[in-house]
């Protein structure tokens, strides 16, 4: 068996669309005569590796808590597409994509989440590609940066067009070392009432490996 963590880093630097960039605060040091080590991170709820559930875009959708896990845990699919652009529906048409798959996409970006400026240029999902993806009836789709929309698109369309059809999303993945293939994956957004996000730390067993 072998694990590959696929997740990004929380740190002071870690790159952020919208919202606060995550703080990582020392509390108390044994080395200062302090009792115990503690210390405090204040993030949002779309920091880094994520989950977005229905509710992210849908007026009463699922929440952090209302989300069946299995879109969070099970079998997965890595498929490395290389696009100089957004993902365009003609590029998944090839890949083996069935309903209820897990889809995790490697668009050649993961290096991108250890950088703490955001590139806005970031290759994402057209909206033609997530109603592909919608259409097929797939459970989850991740990529390996933090949106399925292109900066700055205006209604978020792809995140619409998956998230209102009960399809969870998975953003800031760390796929570069993970080879194409079939794999276990577990990514469980943390248990946060009334949340529609959640940082997740995200890992892929490869049971076959020795």
């Amino acid at each position: 068996m072998k694990i590959y963590d696929i997740t990004a880093e929380i740190c002071n630097d870690l790159p952020v669309y919208g919202g606060e960039r995550p703080e990582v605060t020392i509390v108390a040091q044994l080395a200062n005569g302090d009792p115990y080590n503690l210390s405090k991170i204040s993030v949002s709820a779309h920091t880094g590796t994520h989950a977005d559930t229905p509710l992210h875009f849908v007026p009463g959708g699922a929440t952090c808590t209302e989300i069946s896990l299995d879109h969070f845990y099970g079998p997965a699919k890595v498929m490395r597409i290389s696009v100089s652009s957004h993902v365009q529906k003609s590029d998944l048409l090839p890949l083996d994509i069935q309903a209820g798959d897990i889809i995790l996409l490697d668009t050649g970006q993961s290096r991108y989440m250890r950088q703490g400026s955001l590139k806005q240029d970031f290759i994402a999902l057209t909206v033609e590609a997530a109603q592909y993806l919608a259409e097929k009836k797939i459970k989850t789709v991740g990529i390996d940066y933090l949106s399925i929309d292109p900066y700055g698109a205006e209604g978020f369309p792809a995140h619409k067009a998956l998230l209102g059809n009960g399809i969870a999303v998975l953003e800031g993945l760390v796929l570069e070392n993970v080879p194409e293939g079939e794999y276990t994956l577990s990514a469980l957004p943390l248990k946060i009432q009334g949340g529609e996000g959640s940082p997740v730390r995200a890992i892929l067993v490869d049971n076959a490996a020795q």
